[in-house]
């Protein structure tokens, strides 16, 4: 019988590590020296830890493994990561991107990569003409978010490959929203994978990384040359916590999506929302899509958006819901606390209201990351918090 190629949940366990040599030990060593011995006229592996360092190498590994091979090159931050791959452009390039990405990303668009001569466009990327449309003679890419925050549209991957193809511009895809145990943008053909490994891979509220994986060797030579130039590097510590914390990545995923559906649908059918956004809803604008891209489940993330006449006890509303301590206001995503979050002084708290306004953020939109706590809690928080809306 030919060879089976390793199950994702295998590489999540074994990839990139082996027992230590030395010891036997079966956790990773944890690596926290800045320099290491060093024998003269002789090239060394490692001799820096901003270049290098044994357990983020190990990490590196594991995340390449799982995308489906290449390299990976992990920073300090999902935003540092996106930087490094933007620094691999030239004045007077130009990037399309959706119309609604996460705030911070547009925010390093428009007032930091600007002011270097790097442009972008937007499009809707819901028909090959809106995505060609935007295309210019200066386009070296396309930037995608496999769920666009916070709306947590289904960009069509299939759509942008082909687009991709047809015009010889490569796209890069944001996948922190779908982790590989749930998409991997390789099979949709993208040059080069963005992870905020803050959220599902490392999965702990511990842990602030970001990752870019390509298969692209150029590219990967351009960005290890940036990680070690720039220094926005991930300390040997949060790599091993997001190594440890990778390995349940399957299990929290799916666990997180059947407790976020259940609060979704809850969410859904209450009077006093105006509208409420997860893709495992059929309801959802792009759930055909997310559910044909998407497996496993449909994440942590439920969007909703409260009645405007509601709009003046929003703060009675935060208050109730955190008042057991079961759900708490505070960034972030896919951690096993329940965490609701406001886009309008959070996430996207750099645009302007009439931006916010035309991506739908109005001021009573919430997003809500379900975690691990039993769902029926989470629903008693939300239901009292309800209540309190006059």
């Amino acid at each position: 019988m030919p060879k089976k190629q390793i199950s994702i949940d295998t590489n999540l366990i074994h990839a990139g590590e082996k027992p230590d040599k030395e010891t036997g030990a079966i956790a990773p060593v944890l690596v926290r020296t800045k320099t290491y011995r060093q024998q003269f006229g002789k090239p060394s592996k490692w001799q820096y830890s901003r270049g290098q360092n044994p357990t983020r190498s190990i990490l590196e590994e594991k995340l390449a493994a799982l995308e489906g091979g290449g390299k990976a090159t992990v920073y300090g931050s999902g935003l540092a990561a996106e930087t490094m791959f933007f620094m691999t452009l030239r004045p007077g390039d130009n990037v399309v991107v959706p119309e609604e990405v996460y705030g911070g990303t547009q925010r390093l668009l428009s007032k930091v990569l600007g002011n270097f001569g790097i442009t972008f466009t937007t499009s809707n990327f819901k028909t090959e003409k809106s995505i060609t449309s935007a295309i210019n003679g200066k386009t070296k890419c396309l930037f995608v978010e496999s769920l666009t925050n916070p709306s947590l549209n289904a960009i069509d991957l299939s759509l942008v490959r082909d687009v991709s193809q047809k015009s010889g511009v490569p796209y890069i895809a944001d996948m922190t929203f779908t982790p590989p145990n749930a998409t991997r943008a390789y099979e949709y053909g993208a040059e080069a994978v963005i992870h905020s490994v803050s959220k599902y891979i490392a999965g702990h509220n511990d842990v602030i990384g970001g990752a870019v994986a390509t298969r692209n060797e150029k590219l990967d030579t351009e960005l290890k040359f940036l990680q070690r130039a720039v220094g926005a590097i991930l300390s040997p510590d949060e790599c091993y916590r997001a190594i440890q914390g990778s390995k349940t990545l399957s299990v929290r995923w799916e666990a997180m999506s059947k407790n976020a559906k259940k609060v979704a649908e809850y969410l859904s059918g209450n009077k006093k929302m105006k509208r409420t956004l997860y893709p495992g809803l059929e309801s959802h604008p792009t759930h055909e899509i997310a559910k044909r891209q998407i497996k496993n489940g449909f994440g942590a993330v439920v969007s909703f958006e409260i009645a405007p006449e509601y709009v003046n006890s929003l703060r009675q509303f935060v208050k109730e819901v955190q008042r057991k301590g079961i759900i708490t206001y505070g960034e972030s995503l896919a951690s096993p606390e329940t965490l609701i979050a406001y886009p309008s002084t959070m996430s996207h708290g750099s645009l302007t209201e009439q931006e916010r306004e035309k991506l739908g953020i109005s001021r009573t939109f919430f997003r809500l990351s379900v975690g691990l706590e039993s769902p029926e809690d989470v629903i008693v928080e939300l239901e009292r918090g309800l209540k309190r809306l006059e």
